[in-house]
């Protein structure tokens, strides 16, 4: 079964959404996307926060999925996972990271 990171960050209060979108996509996905047992990134950038439409609390999302639990826990160990979470010491703005076992519910009958 498929075990997946997910974070969930909001921007440094003196980014803009672009600025952040922008720099998630780009330095900081070229260092994510090198992380050993890697089988998939996704990235979202929020679009619409249906909460606090005036105000998004979120700013984008990532899915980081790995083989298995070993994987990940490989990945983690790294330096390429070291040299990617540098990158985010000290800039502010909040996340949420979660790990899960992750079921593809539209492949097929089996759901677990």
């Amino acid at each position: 079964m498929a075990v997946s990171m997910v974070v969930l960050a909001s921007r440094p209060q003196d980014w803009t959404h672009e600025q952040f979108t922008t720099w998630w996509r780009g330095p900081h996905a070229d260092a994510a996307r090198i992380l050993p047992g890697l089988i998939a990134y996704r990235h979202g950038a929020v679009t619409k926060d249906y909460d606090n439409p005036q105000a998004p609390g979120w700013d984008g999302h990532a899915v980081l999925t790995f083989a298995d639990q070993a994987a990940l826990d490989a990945a983690f160990a790294s330096p390429e996972w070291k040299a990617a979470t540098a990158q985010t010491k000290g800039m502010g703005g909040r996340r949420i990271i979660l790990i899960t076992d992750e079921v593809d519910l539209l492949a097929g009958d089996d759901h677990g």
